[in-house]
């Protein structure tokens, strides 16, 4: 059980890669650990006896708690999250099935690691039954376990220290983990050779005292780590299934195997024939090579299946033994596009050398390969494989590989002439030999940089045009912004939004005012927003003028409040701040463009302090208003309470700049969700954070609570005394102490004015040219209905 839980918590903590370096390491702690055991009880047997070591070790295991507290209060082991998955028991020959086959590459394992314990127990056994005949006592046998197994794991430690990872680094996997049916093979071979010959019986105790120490240290240094770093690939559920198949099933099974083995040796005859058993294990010696040998195959597999599905990265991998090397050299040859693909991902993170990969890649018959291919090589900057390139750049291929082909020369070789190519018939292979070309002309012959670019505007196809628009904008040629801003009328689409592409990367005062005057008059404007977009801070002072006059209203002017919003800089906060005062029409949108923007405002507390108090002043103004209003007048309180919103919101902007962003954040996400609670915590934050008057009164405006109570409460401090509708609708028509929305004012000429008629039709008519559809049609309507009374 503390040997799944150990392996476990590592396959979870540790990727692929860690795995093959770390493991071993992981590992290593119990080594030195038994040998001081070891060493630790020949010293103090004559003193306390060998029964008595079972309450020092009793000790040491109670002292281990206080160490497994320690570990587990790493931050590492806590965010380990548990994940529910179905358990399937083996509580029978059938369910043990099911576990073996649920996968190829757990069940080789499985088998692996079977074979290897068999052959370990089968040889501690033998050695065991050997060392008791020898020696007489407890305390004589135990000692020289003691010594015996404490030299061995010093040997043990010293391998695995020294050569075990940097072994399994140089000769990889497979190789790594032939070596112990390796060597264990040569030596029962010279066993049995040694007894043919020779007919030495009593050679066979120093034999297996030789294999024991084999493969106990092979075991330990080399085997276990390597095996459960196989596992790593696999998903989390099934790397921690194939450690209890290994541990918890096939252990326990090899112990059964064994011992029926033993048994039968042991019973057959009174003489122990070493010939016989030297036979067995030489047999599973082979069968433990040849399983371990077809594991490399599966565990490929399951590293392409594990890239393919994104539940393993590249980078956690660690290649570097020449047959899986050829492998995946074959895979690319020869497979598919997706394993393809997989591949080259997995070989890019690999220090291994890849120019043979990459001819590979290239020569791959899918277009995404090779696109994927010169990417690498222009991201590795692989100067070794220019000649190559440039061999095949006049073979045939698709229109996309052979532009990136240029590009990628181009980047490997800034003197490569591209002349060949500049004139082609494909647009797209004539953009990049061009774009390729571009810097040597610039520097060697400046004229003929204007001249390429000419005649591809002037003499060659459309798409000839877009791209040396593209290379315009790209190389940012002020030389053409004469011929950029000619284009940007040009009739065809295509043209002319490559042409404002062009433009928005020059960014000049020309181009700016041109794109302002097409903003202005195009209904198709999406493209002219993204320009002046990537402009940025230069465009807006041409915004101001445009939003304020006449020129620019309804949904393009919410466009250009966005754009503020996103260009985000201190001029665009200043504009949108000078707008908030007087576009009263969009100041939801410009609210909203405010609070993305991260500079602080350019106003002095000061200033916003006396902004938030005036603009809660004519919110308990509103307040009263809403309050006397006739209850069957229902649009205009209706309005009115929107005004109320939008002062709350102008305040909180405000607040946003004075004091912590994120609880202003959150009081303005609780009051607009707008529930009972959200609100009282909203406004429970307010009052801590706002803690003056301001906070108070914000605090009293905007709670859930009536009307009626709001205005009691607020008589205490304000004084208001209406005269009549008609003052009422005066005050909001001519901006008494607020800037009202023009559908507020719409509301009061539909409402008031066409009950009490309180307006002459001169006062009427200015409202008739207001930039508001709302506001405009509603005047006219009464101005037409009182000359018609007239």
């Amino acid at each position: 059980m503390n040997n799944l839980e150990f392996w476990g918590l590592a396959a979870q903590i540790f990727d692929v890669r860690q795995s093959k370096r770390l493991f071993g390491v992981i590992s290593a702690g119990d080594i030195p650990a038994k040998m001081i055991g070891y060493f630790s009880a020949y010293l103090i047997i004559p003193f306390i006896g060998t029964e008595n070591l079972l309450i020092v070790a009793a000790a040491l295991s109670a002292t281990s708690l206080l160490l497994l507290n320690k570990l587990f209060n790493f931050s590492t082991l806590k965010h380990l999250q548990l994940h529910d998955h179905k358990i399937h028991t083996t509580h029978s020959i059938k369910n043990i099935q099911s576990a073996l086959a649920g996968n190829r590459l757990i069940r080789k394992i499985a088998i692996v690691s079977f074979f290897s314990f068999a052959i370990y127990l089968i040889v501690n056994f033998i050695f065991y039954g050997y060392v008791k005949s020898a020696f007489k006592t407890d305390k004589s046998l135990v000692s020289f376990f003691a010594i015996f197994f404490g030299v061995t794991r010093l040997v043990t430690l010293i391998i695995k220290i020294a050569f075990a990872n940097k072994m399994v680094d140089k000769m990889g996997l497979r190789n790594a983990l032939m070596v112990s049916p390796l060597i264990l093979f040569v030596i029962c071979f010279t066993g049995l050779f040694v007894i043919w010959v020779f007919q030495i019986q009593h050679f066979t105790f120093y034999l297996f005292g030789v294999l024991i120490v084999i493969t106990d240290v092979l075991r330990s240094a080399i085997q276990t780590p390597v095996l459960l770093s196989i596992l790593q690939p696999l998903p989390v559920h099934q790397r921690l299934n194939g450690h209890t198949i290994i541990k918890g099933l096939m252990d326990p099974f090899a112990f059964l195997v064994s011992g029926i083995i033993l048994v039968l040796f042991t019973s057959t005859s009174s003489i122990f024939n070493f010939e016989y058993l030297n036979n067995v294990l030489i047999s599973l010696i082979l069968l433990w090579a040849f399983f371990t040998w077809s594991v490399e195959q599966d565990y490929l597999k399951t590293l392409q299946t594990a890239i393919i599905k994104r539940s393993l990265s590249a980078r956690d991998l660690e290649i570097s033994d020449r047959d899986t090397i050829d492998y995946l050299l074959n895979k690319l040859k020869s497979g598919s596009e997706s394993e393809a693909i997989s591949v080259l991902k997995l070989v890019t993170a690999q220090t291994i050398e890849k120019h043979s990969f990459y001819i590979a890649g290239l020569n791959h018959p899918s277009e995404h390969v090779q696109m994927l291919t010169l990417e690498h090589i222009q991201h590795f900057h692989e100067t070794s494989l220019l000649p190559y390139l440039k061999n095949i750049l006049n073979d045939p291929h698709e229109e996309l590989v052979k532009s990136e082909l240029i590009n990628t020369i181009s980047i490997l070789d800034k003197n490569f002439n591209f002349q060949d190519f500049i004139a082609h018939p494909n647009a797209n292979i004539a953009y990049q030999a061009i774009l390729s070309s571009l810097p040597n002309l610039s520097k060697n012959n400046p004229s003929e940089v204007e001249s390429v670019l000419y005649q591809q505007l002037h003499f060659y196809p459309k798409d000839n045009k877009v791209n040396a628009l593209k290379i315009i904008g790209k190389l940012k040629l002020l030389d053409f912004e004469h011929k950029v801003i000619e284009l940007m009328n040009h009739p065809d689409r295509d043209i002319k939004e490559a042409a404002r592409n062009a433009g928005a990367s020059l960014g000049t005062q020309a181009i700016i005012i041109k794109l302002i005057d097409d903003f202005k008059h195009d209904k198709n404007d999406n493209q002219i927003i993204e320009s002046l977009d990537k402009i940025g801070d230069a465009s807006i002072p041409h915004f101001q003028s445009l939003l304020l006059a006449s020129d620019c209203y309804g949904a393009k002017s919410r466009k250009l409040i966005n754009l503020l919003g996103k260009i985000n800089s201190l001029s665009s906060k200043n504009l949108l701040e000078k707008l908030l005062d007087e576009f009263t029409e969009n100041n939801d949108a410009i609210i909203q463009a405010l609070f993305t923007i991260d500079n602080n405002s350019s106003r002095t507390a000061e200033e916003i302090n006396s902004e938030i108090e005036e603009l809660l002043k004519a919110a308990v103004e509103i307040l009263f208003q809403i309050k006397y209003i006739d209850s069957q007048n229902s649009v205009l309180p209706a309005a009115l309470e929107l005004e109320l919103k939008n002062i709350r919101n102008k305040c909180l902007y405000w607040m946003y700049n004075l004091y912590d962003r994120e609880t202003i954040l959150k009081i303005k996400t609780g009051l607009t969700i707008g529930t009972k609670e959200t609100v009282a915590n909203a406004l429970e934050l307010v009052q801590m954070e706002v803690n003056n008057e301001s906070g108070s009164l914000f605090s009293l405006l905007f709670e859930n609570s009536s009307l009626e109570d709001k205005c009691l409460q607020l008589e205490q401090r304000f004084h208001f005394y209406p005269t009549s509708e008609v003052t009422i609708g005066k005050n909001i028509l001519y901006d008494v102490n607020y800037h009202y929305n023009s559908w507020t004012k719409a509301c009061v000429l539909y409402s008031i004015n066409l009950k009490n008629n309180f307006l002459e039709p001169a006062f009427i008519q200015p409202f008739t040219v207001a930039k508001s559809e709302v506001l405009k049609n509603t005047a006219a309507y009464l101005f037409h209905q009182q000359i018609h009374t007239q």
